[in-house]
């Protein structure tokens, strides 16, 4: 699922995780030709709770809320993937007749010869996906299709990502390094591994990579390579400050364990019993949710992060956490699903803060509660969540890429920019922190909660229990409590990422070894070092096969095809009969206001916090949207409409639609 528009609501957190759903089946697909009949035999986990049926060549799953579907085909006499993937459709859909948007690769995996990933065109407005998913193995091809509903497709991911993952020829036997004893890093091992990160920044367009790797308890590099900033050219330090994103969120978890730990909170306790005024749109849920709850992403609510992008600031009360809550309900049962949604996660810390203080104001609790309990404990001087001291010091500034493909700052002050807007709700994600001050966190969750020096900071029970999986997110991935578990090749990773606009980070411990490491970028593209950063370690510790490069080629590649499409549906600057039509001031009565004007020959939306200049769109069923040409959300859609002889910009996410309609001017 690779289009812009969604990788930049994928990427608003990110997170990596483990423990599989479903069951490995084996399935023979056949199809008759003229020519021949083939059956490969394939095995995947099937989704559980779907729908299943068998129509004639086709396996179908069918979502529970029955508006989305995964089709399994087998294709015979197809020249390419492309022309197999069609014939897959008209099976399923005689009618099909959508035009290919992008054919994208995908790393070989699962016994096959070679994978693509086609994406379909399809208009914003009808908030539906088609995808097909085309495995080829000599000239014979298996062909997943998704079809359906966006928004089911948001809740149901998991399910989604774990039969792609392990879509794979039947007895096909995956890689398993864990026979195998982790080798030492020797200082070749480390010079190799930021060899790899500088050559994989460079063909990313990172401008620079914090990194640091520590092994049986000692720090075996901290540092960096590449670039503070395009504008002053420093390099990155040991001590070069980066926001972290959902990172912050197994922090403030530790908080809650350290409380565990005091006895000032079980992990069973009603969230209400320690907080009243919590309360979600649904009461049930409300009287469900527990102190472990809470960042579990396994409560049924949905993602809301719009409820912050566009109406949040560094002067907004924390308290507007609680707000959004009371007013979001539950789209699948309790415990049913994994569905990540922030402002739980910063009612988390904010609970935890105000058990701690309940005098004080949340915000200003939480941040004590962070510096006494967790970040002066593990000796974190340099992390922090104010903005004016990160920037005041080594800081790096956030970069992306913009609709030509040139790096370029993304404005930031210690009072502006987008990221600003994650203040409010900043237990879920706005910390900074440095490489230095990341691998002392990673220690703590190698070592169980014990300092180098042989001191118990935290009791191991509950550092361990955050770990414990609550909810499936993939073929081998689970969440916890702001931890994510994973096996690569085999061994067992615990980690979770963070995405904020221009920082993409990521730790990984790896406790059977002893090893942890973090990476933190200044890019957005920094998303696409992430897991090749993380295989590369396992590589060189286990002798594993080389797959890191790989991994960063095919990204490469697809980037490439993702922006070279957008610039095509794209008109900029904006049509002109686009721009007359639009009003200078538009009103949301949840989301606040937003004005569009005219800079310097450019027409710029501006909902507060941040702006960005746009383009125009026509879209396959002539709806026309604008589309967000800013790095950091560049490919974001406001949808034009009308509404009661009243223009209207809408943001059509996932689960919900943002509308904001035009205020005449007096």
């Amino acid at each position: 699922m690779k289009s812009t528009y969604m990788r930049l609501l994928l990427l608003l957190v990110l997170c990596c995780v483990i423990n599989a759903c479903g069951k490995n089946q084996q399935t023979p697909h056949t199809e008759n030709t003229a020519a021949a009949v083939v059956s490969v035999a394939v095995q995947y986990q099937e989704p559980k709770d779907w729908a299943k049926s068998e129509q004639g060549s086709q396996t179908i799953f069918i979502a529970p809320e029955k508006d989305l579907s995964l089709v399994v085909l087998a294709v015979t006499e197809a020249n390419d993937a492309e022309e197999a993937a069609l014939k897959a459709w008209k099976m399923h859909d005689p009618d099909f007749s959508r035009k290919v948007r992008v054919n994208s690769p995908e790393l070989k995996k699962g016994g096959w010869d070679a994978i693509r990933s086609i994406e379909y065109q399809t208009s914003i407005s009808e908030e539906i996906l088609a995808y097909a998913d085309v495995y080829q193995l000599g000239e014979q091809w298996q062909v997943l299709l998704l079809d359906g509903s966006y928004a089911t497709y948001a809740k149901r991911a998991a399910a989604v990502r774990a039969m792609s993952q392990s879509f794979e020829l039947a007895g096909y036997k995956p890689e398993d390094l864990s026979q195998r004893t982790a080798q030492k890093l020797s200082p070749d091992k480390i010079a190799a591994l930021l060899s790899f990160v500088e050559e994989s920044a460079k063909a990313l367009n990172i401008p620079g990579v914090g990194v640091a790797v520590i092994e049986d308890g000692k720090v075996l590099y901290e540092g960096g390579v590449g670039i503070k900033s395009i504008a002053t050219q420093q390099p990155v330090t040991k001590d070069t400050a980066f926001m972290i994103a959902s990172n912050t969120k197994g922090m403030t978890t530790l908080l809650l364990a350290k409380l565990v730990e005091m006895g000032k909170l079980n992990w069973d306790d009603q969230v209400i019993s320690h907080y009243p005024d919590f309360k979600l749109g649904d009461e049930k849920t409300t009287q469900s949710v527990l102190i472990k709850h809470l960042v579990c992403a396994c409560t049924g609510l949905p993602r809301k992060d719009f409820d912050w992008i566009l109406n949040s600031g560094p002067n907004v009360a924390a308290t507007v956490t609680f707000t959004d809550l009371a007013n979001t309900a539950p789209t699948s049962s309790f415990g049913e699903l994994f569905q990540y949604n922030n402002q739980m996660a910063a009612a988390a810390g904010y609970v935890a803060a105000h058990i701690l203080y309940p005098e004080m104001e949340i915000g200003a609790a939480y941040d004590k509660a962070m510096q006494q309990y967790i970040f002066d404990p593990l000796q974190m001087q340099h992390t922090t969540f104010s903005f004016a001291q990160a920037l005041a010091g080594d800081a790096a500034s956030p970069h992306g890429l913009d609709l030509a493909g040139n790096i370029q700052l993304i404005p930031q002050s210690a009072t502006t920019g987008f990221n600003h807007t994650v203040i409010p709700y900043r237990p879920a994600g706005a910390a900074w922190s440095t490489p230095s001050d990341m691998i002392k966190y990673v220690q703590n969750e190698l070592s169980e909660g014990v300092a180098p020096d042989g001191t118990r900071l935290f009791a191991a029970e509950s550092v361990l229990k955050r770990r414990e999986p609550t909810v499936s997110t993939g073929a081998d991935t689970s969440y916890g409590m702001g931890l994510s578990s994973e096996k690569n090749g085999g061994i067992d990773i615990v980690e979770h990422g963070g995405s904020l606009a221009g920082y993409l980070s990521n730790f990984i411990a790896i406790p059977s070894a002893k090893v942890g490491a973090v990476i933190l970028t200044n890019s957005d593209e920094g998303y696409a070092l992430l897991k090749p950063f993380t295989r590369r370690v396992i590589e060189l510790l286990y002798d594993a096969e080389p797959q890191a490069q790989n991994q960063v080629a095919v990204t490469v590649e697809t980037n490439a095809l993702n922006a070279g499409k957008l610039r095509e549906e794209v008109t900029y600057p904006p049509a002109p009969d686009v721009v007359t039509k639009l009003a200078s001031f538009y009103s949301s009565p949840e989301h606040g206001s937003m004005t569009v004007t005219q800079i310097d020959g450019e027409v710029v939306l501006d909902p507060g916090v941040w702006k960005t200049a746009i383009a125009s769109k026509i879209s396959p069923d002539g709806r026309v949207s604008l589309v967000a040409i800013a790095p950091f959300a560049l490919g974001l859609e406001f949808v034009v409409g009308e509404s009661a002889g009243l223009s209207t910009l809408s943001i059509i996410d996932a689960q919900h639609t943002y509308t904001f309609t035009e205020v005449k001017e007096l």
